[in-house]
This record gives C-alpha cells, sequence and structure tokens, in this order.
C-alpha cells in the first residue's frame, strides 16, 4: 500500500540496510582495486624500469573502471526506470563480486604474459560498469522512501557504504601487507581480500532479497499504464528511442544534467587524489605508506558520522551552501596536505586527512545526493543522475589518480601541478553549485516531473 509521502518514516530498518550494506559490498570491490593499483598491481601486472611509469600504468586500468560507470549508469538507470530499482540493485551486486573475485583469481604477467593486463582491464571494466548503477539506484531507494523534510539525512546514507567499503578494503589490504613477508604478500597474499568478495556478496544480496519497489515508482507505473495501455512493444522504433529516459533527460533536462556532471568535481577528484594517489605518491617517494593507509581506515570511521551529519545539515542549511563548503574546505587543505604526508609523522598525516576527507569530502557527499535527485523527476530520476553523475565520476574522479600521477612527473616530481588540478576542480564545483538553484524546499518532486514532460 503506498504511504503519503508526508507520512513516510524516517527510520525504515530493512530499506536502510539492504541500501547500505549492499553499497558497502560494491565499495569494499571498488576501492580494494585503488588500494591494489598503489601497491601490487604495478608490480605484478605491470612490470617495468621507473616505478612510476608502472603506477601510471595500474592507475591506466583503475581510471578504465570509471570510462564503464557511464554506460552502468546508463544501461541499469534505463533498467532501473523501466522495471524497478529492486531488480537493478540485486544485478550491480552479483557483477560487482564476479568481477572482484575474478580479478583475485587472475594470473600475474609472469605467468600469461599479456593476457594479464589485458584481462584485469577487462574485469576492472566489469567493476566500473557494475558500480554505474549501483550507488545511484542505493540513493535513489533512500530518496524515495525519504520524509521531505529529512531527503538530505537518508540520500547521504549510501555515502556510509562507500566509507565503509573503503574502511574494510584498506583494513584487509594493510593486514594482509603488515602480517606477512613482502614476498608472500606479492605471491598471494594479496589475493585474499578479493576472494573474500564473494562472502561478502553472498550475504549482500541475501540482504537485499526482500526489498519492495518505492512507492513513487509504483505511482508512476500506474500513471504510465493508464497513458498507454499494451501499445509500447508495437511501436516504431522512432518512437521507441524518443521515449528512452537516456534521450528524454537530455531533452527536458539539459541544465540540470550538465549541473549534476560538474557539482561533484571537488568530492570525485579529492577522494581519489587525498584518498588514492597519496599512497602511491608516498610509496613512490621513498616515504612511509602505513600512517597514511591507517588514516584512510580512520577517516573512514569519521565519515560514518560526519556524512550523514552534513546531510542532515543540508535541510537545515540548504544544499547548495553545505556543498560549496566542502569544496572550499578541500580547496583550503590541498596544498598543505602533501607537506603533511611528506613530514611522515603519523599525527599530521591524519590531520590533513580529517580536513580533506573527514570534513571537505564529507560536506559534499552529505549533501548533493538528495540535490542530484531532486533536479529530476521519477520518470528520469534513476536514469538522469546515474548517467549525469557518472559521467562526472569519469572525467574529475576516475581520472584523477591518473592525472595526478603524470603531473607529479611532468612537473619534476613536484607536487604543484596536482594541486592546480585540485584547485581547478574545488572551483567547477563552487561556480557550478552557486549558479544552480537551491533544491531543499522543493516539494512535489514528481509534480515537478510531470510539468516537464507536459
Amino acid at each position: 500500500m503506498s504511504t503519503p509521502t508526508g507520512q513516510r518514516p524516517l527510520f525504515q530498518p530493512r530499506v536502510i540496510s539492504a541500501a547500505v550494506f549492499g553499497t558497502t559490498v560494491e565499495w569494499y570491490d571498488f576501492a580494494l582495486y585503488a588500494t591494489a593499483a598503489s601497491l601490487v598491481f604495478n608490480k605484478l601486472y605491470f612490470p617495468g624500469g621507473d616505478p612510476l611509469v608502472g603506477t601510471i600504468a595500474a592507475f591506466g586500468t583503475f581510471a578504465i573502471g570509471f570510462l564503464g560507470r557511464p554506460l552502468g549508469g546508463a544501461y541499469f538507470g534505463e533498467l532501473g526506470d523501466r522495471k524497478g530499482r529492486k531488480h537493478v540493485l540485486v544485478v550491480t551486486l552479483l557483477l560487482m563480486g564476479i568481477a572482484t573475485t575474478g580479478i583475485g583469481l587472475l594470473p600475474t604477467y609472469g605467468a600469461i604474459g599479456v593476457a594479464a593486463p589485458v584481462l584485469l582491464t577487462l574485469l576492472r571494466f566489469l567493476q566500473g560498469f557494475a558500480a554505474g548503477g549501483e550507488k545511484t539506484g542505493a540513493l535513489i531507494l533512500l530518496f524515495e522512501n525519504a520524509p521531505p523534510r529529512w531527503r538530505g539525512l537518508l540520500s547521504s546514507l549510501p555515502a556510509i557504504g562507500t566509507g565503509t567499503g573503503t574502511l574494510l578494503s584498506t583494513g584487509a589490504m594493510a593486514l594482509a601487507s603488515t602480517t606477512l613477508s613482502g614476498q608472500a604478500f606479492l605471491d598471494w597474499g594479496w589475493r585474499i581480500p578479493f576472494l573474500l568478495s564473494a562472502v561478502l556478496t553472498l550475504f549482500g544480496l541475501w540482504v537485499r532479497r526482500s526489498l519492495d519497489e518505492t512507492d513513487d515508482f509504483q505511482q508512476e507505473l500506474k500513471r504510465l499504464a493508464a497513458e498507454r495501455p499494451e501499445r509500447a512493444g508495437k511501436e516504431p522504433l522512432r518512437r521507441r528511442l524518443a521515449a528512452s529516459r537516456f534521450v528524454e533527460s537530455w531533452r527536458k533536462y539539459p541544465k540540470e544534467m550538465v549541473i549534476v556532471i560538474c557539482a561533484g568535481a571537488a568530492e570525485n577528484c579529492g577522494y581519489y587524489v587525498f584518498g588514492t594517489f597519496s599512497v602511491a605518491y608516498a610509496a613512490d617517494s621513498g616515504l612511509v605508506t602505513g600512517p597514511l593507509l591507517t588514516g584512510i581506515m580512520a577517516v573512514s570511521v569519521v565519515k560514518l558520522v560526519s556524512v550523514p551529519l552534513f546531510g542532515a545539515l543540508s535541510d537545515r542549511w540548504g544544499r547548495r551552501p553545505v556543498s560549496i563548503l566542502g569544496a572550499l574546505v578541500m580547496a583550503a587543505a590541498c596544498y598543505p596536505f602533501f607537506r603533511m604526508v611528506d613530514t611522515e609523522q603519523a599525527w599530521l598525516i591524519w590531520l590533513a586527512l580529517l580536513l580533506t576527507l573527514g570534513i571537505g569530502q564529507s560536506a559534499i557527499l552529505g549533501s548533493q545526493p538528495a540535490f542530484f535527485a531532486e533536479l529530476f523527476g521519477t520518470r528520469v530520476r534513476f536514469t538522469a543522475v546515474g548517467v549525469a553523475n557518472n559521467i562526472g565520476t569519469v572525467l574529475t574522479g576516475g581520472m584523477a589518480p591518473l592525472l595526478a600521477s603524470a603531473l607529479l612527473l611532468w612537473f619534476d616530481h613536484s607536487i604543484a601541478g596536482v594541486v592546480i588540478f585540485l584547485l581547478l576542480t574545488c572551483g567547477i564545483t563552487v561556480v557550478t553549485v552557486a549558479l544552480a538553484r537551491e533544491t531543499r524546499e522543493r516539494e512535489g518532486v514528481r509534480a515537478h516531473a510531470e510539468d516537464k514532460v507536459g
């Protein structure tokens, strides 16, 4: 039975656990690759001379995963807007588990030659394809089940899953690398965290098995059934293409699509530079990596509280000021971050991570999910947010470690180029969000969509 939007309960354990735990498993898999690219893949799958060159090659395959995300966003978005949110959330989790377990079983370059990096690249692409639908699906699930005055808080909860997944993956890799000898870790120890994905995936599928479709989606299905009885499969191809949610998103919401693409630039770039590239930067510079790995784990715990806090603040202050605040904090901290890493002092490294990821990124992660969902109506929401957000992630997130490594090489191991890159992405976020209109007070998001259709 449908529940009026204003009467929906804030705490819905089954919906929240299905969204958050599933996203945790997905991002355990996705983030695990990032850590392995910094510590393992550059040696086992891209052996060569200069370690930095091998790191760039490893981050190249890391970026390939992001190329699959807009495709996954478009495919699973269309599927989610037509067939339902639950179906997509089950399929994406299964695909991610298969890809990650496959990486854990993959022979190295020394065993099968060039086929090893090729297969690694294909499995990474499959990870990205699955991730393109997962995070958006979890966001939409919680957004459409949230009472209007708490959309910011509930929509931010999938980001807890990304933080928890990062915590678990970093912890698993750190445990394997510190408890085993260096050679044992390279020989087989790094595979254990990847193989654990199979167990986590099965549990995640069990958690999601009893999900119901959202009331918003069910009402949209009823509306479509009343408007177009039994003719959809017999329409000409041209008309079916015109009815595509992907085409409709760009035709009816072009400004909103550009906003979503650009608004996440600071968060996307910052996360993968501060949380991924920094490990490779320290390793290639001969610095200790232990404080960085433990710091990334610690800040992931902090984000379990800070992200929902900023989500709740966006319900009170608005999406725009909270998002802009996060981008400005990241911009101010980007140069001091690397100077703190250079000291090799654990407390300074942890402080740097707290400022950039625990506060700056968390503010953006907490405020933008509801902001993005509020820009679109039920009919195209999954597709529009999935496509636009993942395009932005590719442009400013997936390429970030690769570009940062290349800039470090280009600037003769000076961090200046990386800092300029970070400042540019933070500026894009600030300008885009400042020019967008506030969405917090918008009620009746579905009615807005129907006005657009008309």
